[in-house]
């Protein structure tokens, strides 16, 4: 991966074969994650002195790495010490939480977990949760059946939201369900996605062109539907792209003359075309 101004270091360790025990962390820069990766090999080996020789050459060999090296697995003992390059990982900043100020967006932060599906409920429910919001697989027939499984948006109170909240319907399996659902997710973590505007058929036709764009003033990056069925990705209010959700998916980058050109690609949900237009637009900045 080529590190670009939206890359961000997971940094963690983990028995062979298990899941990690501790906090995986996130990290600005290489030069973090070296030092975050040194301090995890150093505080193992001081719980393991039967085997200082095989820690200290690890350490040795990572301090000889230069820093673009040093993302990969480092195995020792029966341990394995790792840093992950990631794009647009949105873990969460706890800012607010700690009443820090002076946020910059590029300090460390506990890395967040991969969506996991729970155990079914007695009523055959699964839930995970993304970007702080909890999703739920169910199915719609009257006994579990292949072909329709659903996944929900629940809402806060853990009440159901209705089939205008499904992100899928008709899915074969439940895992297939659950793995569509996190890939189609993923965007919301960096991009607000504002819900779908429609056409009001008792509007006349120049009452209908004025209200078809979006308006967006918030800060940040969010996506708005137009009435006439097309997505205007924008940056602080201004737009950076359109994307026509159909088959095949397609986009436009908007340049700073407002003029359109063409951004190629191949998506399987729209949403990841609004994330590519974001993330081409700021990795292409000076």
């Amino acid at each position: 991966m080529t590190a670009t101004s939206r890359t961000r270091y997971h940094v963690g360790m983990n028995e062979i074969g298990l899941d990690p025990e501790y906090r995986v962390t996130c990290l600005p820069d290489l030069e973090a994650a070296r030092t975050w990766l040194t301090c995890d090999i150093e505080n193992t080996a001081e719980d393991h002195k039967d085997a200082d020789e095989e820690f200290d050459t690890l350490l040795v060999r990572l301090y000889r790495t230069p820093d673009a090296e040093i993302v990969g697995e480092h195995a020792c003992d029966a341990y394995v010490f790792w840093v992950r390059a990631v794009e647009d990982c949105a873990c969460p900043c706890d800012c607010v939480e700690t009443g820090r100020d002076d946020c910059d967006g590029k300090h460390s932060r506990e890395a967040a977990p991969e969506p996991t599906l729970v155990e079914p409920d007695e009523q055959g429910r699964s839930a995970f949760q993304m970007h702080g919001t909890e999703y739920r697989v169910f199915n719609t027939a009257s006994k579990p059946l292949d072909g329709y499984w659903t996944v929900e948006r629940v809402a806060a109170d853990g009440s159901q939201l209705g089939p205008r909240e499904y992100v899928f319907s008709g899915q074969q399996t439940r895992e297939g369900a659950f793995e569509r659902a996190v890939e189609k997710l993923r965007p919301y973590g960096v991009i607000t996605f504002l819900p779908q505007r429609y056409a009001t058929i008792t509007m006349d036709q120049d009452d209908q062109d004025r209200v078809e764009y979006p308006e967006v003033t918030r800060d940040g990056w969010v996506c708005a539907w137009s009435t006439a069925g097309y997505v205007v990705v924008f940056e602080d209010g201004t737009e950076r792209g359109v994307v026509w959700p159909g088959r095949p998916i397609e986009a436009h980058i908007t340049g700073e003359d407002g003029r359109w050109a063409e951004f190629d690609g191949e998506w399987k949900f729209w949403e990841q075309a609004a994330a590519a237009v974001r993330a081409h637009v700021i990795d292409n900045r000076a």
